[in-house]
């Protein structure tokens, strides 16, 4: 182990990760690894009907989460997009109803 590391597992979606990690940096990694999960279940229910399998709900996630993470950076109101992308899942979760 790296001097001033911890060791720890973390379960982000489908993968399990060994990490050695600065020890201030656990709260964070935890953090980020239970935001994951919650997409995950999130979009498994959304799309259940779709049939999507696992690598393509982890997609979902990462694109997510990495576009929020722009638009933060970018100091982009994000709002009104989230909005527009909620309308997008709705009319998606319509049609797989309907097939």
């Amino acid at each position: 182990m790296d001097k001033g590391k911890v060791n720890i597992n973390l379960k982000a979606g489908i993968l399990n990760h060994p990490l050695s990690i600065a020890p201030e940096d656990e709260p964070v990694y935890r953090e980020a690894a239970r935001l994951i999960d919650e997409r995950f279940v999130a979009y498994s229910k959304k799309f259940s009907a779709a049939r999507l399998n696992s690598e393509e709900i982890m997609s979902m996630v990462a694109l997510d989460i990495a576009f929020k993470h722009v638009k933060l950076q970018r100091g982009i109101d994000i709002e009104p997009v989230e909005k527009t992308l909620q309308a997008l899942i709705s009319d998606l979760e319509d049609f797989n109803r309907t097939r």
